[in-house]
């Protein structure tokens, strides 16, 4: 670790003195064969917060650099977030060398006999691996050429510097969107927003998140966040807590869902292939109508959901749980882990059978002890019919 320091401490002098991007010195056209896979439907955006990053200090990256696992030919960003916030830069944009099994049988039947003189296109993976791997890590180097820190900082209630995170995914969201694809973001920060949107001394979490969407209202394309660096620059535990209330409401109802948010980077192996697929259909209400719903349904071989959410209407509903298959048949069980109104909450359960064309079921309480304003149960019939292409 102290030597990969090494490395990025210098690879950081190298853009302070030249003054040149990471984006400009590193190649990837190598790399951008492996990119636009078939089966492949998820990008890494990794946001990288400069204003709590000290040139100095190893902790910080070691998660990244061992925890995070990448699918074949996904394409991963590198974005500082610029001290301060509200600005952004893309340091590096690639996808992760490897194949398929359905693209690797491909080549390796289109290949002549001559690739037992010239190398078959399948053995140049693992080169390409080291060559991403080192160019990944002088990518994360970015933030600290412009960083003015030398070690990690400390800050309390008094000496919060200005930083404006809302700004900074607000005019970046874009970077979010992926076509037949679902976008995974992994954010080092703090995540203390000091600006006119936040009052440290007197804050309502609820009530900043509804203003702060009012003035911000931005879409993030139904991302899974995963954040650490809780408490990495102070001490303020229950400021954390009310920024952790904060930004998981403001970013639920910007489409957005925190699968984590600690002081350590917490997220599910990388490198297993999912699938990813999108329904429409309609929930019926107490009174008998027909909302519009729509569910996007994520899930591992192993039949455990990832990616996965309902909406109604407008309103957002996160899912997790497991999909069973037998032959043709389906069956789906859910729970509710965040919500955007009051009808349906967290905990709430969602239970679906049918084929992967066709779903129906129920979604509400837990238990039979909750019942609507008739007295009846609180569950409520809801349908789904599969989506030609991916649209949530």
């Amino acid at each position: 670790m102290k030597r990969l320091l090494t490395s990025m401490v210098a690879a950081a002098g190298l853009l302070s003195v030249t003054g040149t991007s990471v984006a400009q010195i590193i190649k990837t056209n190598d790399l951008n064969r492996y990119c636009g896979q078939d089966g492949i439907q998820r990008q890494t955006v990794l946001y990288l917060d400069q204003g709590v990053i000290g040139k100095q200090d190893p902790l910080w990256y070691k998660d990244i650099v061992n925890k995070l696992r990448f699918l074949p030919g996904e394409r991963i960003k590198v974005v500082t977030i610029k001290d301060g916030g509200s600005e952004v830069e893309l340091a590096w944009e690639s996808c992760y060398p490897g194949w398929t099994p359905q693209k690797a049988k491909e080549i390796k039947d289109s290949e002549s006999s001559l690739t037992l003189f010239t190398g078959s296109a399948l053995d140049a993976v693992k080169d390409d691996q080291k060559f991403f791997t080192n160019n990944f890590q002088r990518a994360l180097a970015h933030p600290l050429a412009g960083s003015k820190y030398d070690d990690k900082p400390r800050f309390n209630l008094n000496n919060f510097p200005t930083k404006k995170l809302v700004e900074a995914l607000y005019y970046d969201s874009k970077r979010l969107e992926y076509k037949d694809g679902v976008s995974r973001v992994i954010m080092f920060s703090d995540m203390i927003e000091k600006s006119e949107l936040v009052s440290h001394s007197a804050m309502s979490p609820d009530t900043a998140a509804q203003k702060t969407a009012e003035r911000f209202p931005m879409f993030l394309h139904h991302a899974d966040f995963y954040i650490y660096g809780i408490n990495y620059t102070h001490g303020e535990s229950e400021l954390n807590s009310k920024m952790e209330l904060f930004w998981r409401d403001y970013l639920l109802h910007s489409g957005a869902n925190i699968a984590h948010y600690g002081n350590q980077l917490v997220v599910p192996r990388g490198d297993e292939m999912f699938s990813v697929q999108s329904y429409t259909g309609h929930v019926v209400d107490g009174d008998g109508n027909k909302v519009i719903a729509r569910m996007r349904l994520g899930y591992y071989n192993t039949g455990e959901l990832t990616f996965s959410l309902l909406t109604v209407g407008d309103e957002i509903l996160p899912i997790k749980g497991s999909i069973i298959t037998s032959g043709q048949n389906l069956e789906l069980n859910g729970t509710v882990t965040a919500s955007t109104f009051e009808g349906f909450s967290k905990g709430d359960r969602v239970k679906l059978t049918g084929s992967s064309k066709e779903l129906s079921g129920k979604i509400g309480a837990p238990d039979d002890r909750t019942v609507d304003k008739k007295g009846q149960q609180y569950l409520f019939d809801v349908s789904f019919s599969k989506d030609t292409n991916l649209s949530l």
